[in-house]
């Protein structure tokens, strides 16, 4: 099917751009999915300056290829976007994803009562919340994760210093002369005291901006309270090489939400929606992200996306 694509701007707290995919072929209002971003300061295409993951621009071609108009947009202070992204906290997010829905409410070649939110990682936290003033018709959830981020990064430090600790040869052998499990406990309790203890949206941590009103947002914030309120069909589906959340969390889903639920696990792909051949040990899959992006979206991934948007329509 063939689809056409419009800039778009939306008025929130701040002005957003973003791209609307529209179908071509088949009779307004279309069916539509808005596109929620992972962690980051993430364009509309799922890129950071140092990531060009490009999943959400993949996905968008996949999804109105199916037949549904695709809204995806930089997140704000990113991209063409207004504001400043590290002076964002969780919940103002949420908000930007409020505007979101409302552009589509009020345009005419949109359907917003049959109304799919797609989150890859921060973003299935971001679905639960929005469904709660903005009820929506589907969710499909990448990467999702049933307890506060702040708790998964703790987790994910953790598999960080068992790496190390599990290295061998010379190169583990310099790890421990050179003390670096200690020096990286020390430094992560620091930045985490600093955050707690803060009162502003940005702190300077050793010389380094960070949004600290996001962390501590995230610290208090519990999705499972929203989870449980959503009574619409969903997708939960994780790699088995996701080394950023934990896997089993995804079948957790279904557990949580009262809609019909699928959870799946896509057999050795990463966070970045790609499979690798590499063992899941943290770090070897984060340095490889790099090698993994240069490769399209996981096919098998498109195919379950595919899949269950058709079942979605005849529900």
């Amino acid at each position: 099917m063939n689809f056409i694509e419009q800039e778009v701007e939306i008025q929130g707290e701040y002005r957003l751009a973003g791209t609307l995919s529209i179908p071509q072929g088949e009779q307004a209002p279309y069916p539509v999915v808005v596109l929620l971003h992972a962690s980051g300061d993430v364009d509309r295409d799922g890129n950071t300056e140092t990531m060009p993951m490009n999943a959400f621009k993949e996905l968008s071609e996949l999804l109105a290829e199916e037949g549904f108009a695709v809204l995806r947009y930089d997140k704000r202070g990113v991209g063409k976007s207004e504001g400043e992204y590290l002076a964002a906290g969780f919940f103002d997010l949420v908000e930007d994803t409020k505007a979101m829905i409302e552009f589509v409410k009020e345009h005419p070649q949109l359907d917003p009562h049959q109304l799919i939110l797609l989150g890859h990682n921060e973003g299935c936290l971001i679905a639960p919340v929005i469904n709660q003033t903005h009820p929506v018709q589907g969710m499909i959830l990448l990467s999702p994760s049933t307890e506060p981020l702040a708790k998964t990064i703790a987790w994910q430090r953790g598999k960080m210093i068992e790496d190390i600790r599990n290295t061998k040869g010379m190169q583990g052998i310099m790890l421990r002369i050179l003390k670096v499990e200690k020096k990286f406990r020390k430094v992560n309790q620091q930045l985490v005291h600093q955050i707690n203890n803060s009162k502003g949206s940005v702190i300077d941590f050793k010389g380094k901006d960070i949004n600290a009103k996001w962390y501590r947002e995230h610290t208090e914030f519990n999705v499972r309270e929203y989870l449980s309120e959503v009574n619409c069909p969903v997708l939960a589906v994780t790699g088995t090489k996701d080394v950023q959340v934990k896997i089993d969390q995804t079948k957790e889903i279904c557990e949580l939400v009262k809609g019909k639920c699928e959870a799946h696990l896509v057999q050795d792909m990463t966070y970045v929606l790609r499979k690798t051949d590499l063992e899941p040990r943290i770090q070897a899959i984060l340095n490889d992200y790099k090698n993994q992006v240069k490769k399209p979206v996981d096919p098998e991934l498109k195919q379950l996306i595919k899949d269950w948007l058709k079942k979605w329509k005849t529900e």
